[in-house]
């Protein structure tokens, strides 16, 4: 199984330093198919296209992603999100299909138990952050 990123900051990182939305964001970011579907045997894949889109993004756009993804997330649980925050997460995630499909597969990696979640990384993951999409003019 892939181990180890070398990030930009040269802080190696593993899949288990990256909570779930943060893998969502690293798989909708990696070379993961949109048409991919799960089969038994795929953890190391999964794990590779985790860290390639980590690396692609690096951590601290992985990190602020994640938590205005997990921000829209819990405003629309709790059906609170307005439209622009709907706006703001569709333009930071434009193909919701791949969006659908990176969340359920990264929840595969963590609900799966292929690899836990640090310590550090469920700490971040209490932080979301409320995007909203700056207002639009319109002509009168």
């Amino acid at each position: 199984m892939p181990a180890l990123l070398e990030a930009v900051e040269s802080a190696p990182v593993s899949v288990r330093d990256l909570s779930n939305m943060e893998r969502t964001v690293a798989l909708y970011a990696s070379e993961m198919p949109t048409a991919y579907r799960y089969r038994r045997g795929d953890d190391e894949k999964l794990c590779g296209w985790i860290l390639q889109g980590a690396e692609r993004l690096g951590l601290e756009e992985l990190y602020r992603s994640a938590a205005c993804a997990s921000g829209y997330m819990r405003l629309w649980v709790e059906d609170e999100a307005r439209p622009r925050h709907t706006a703001a997460h569709v333009a930071r995630f434009p193909v919701q299909k791949r969006f659908d499909l990176a969340q359920r597969t990264a929840s595969m990696v963590t609900i799966g138990h292929v690899t836990e979640v640090s310590a550090a990384a469920l700490e971040r993951s209490d932080r979301p952050i409320y995007e909203v999409a700056p207002l639009m003019a319109v002509a009168a």
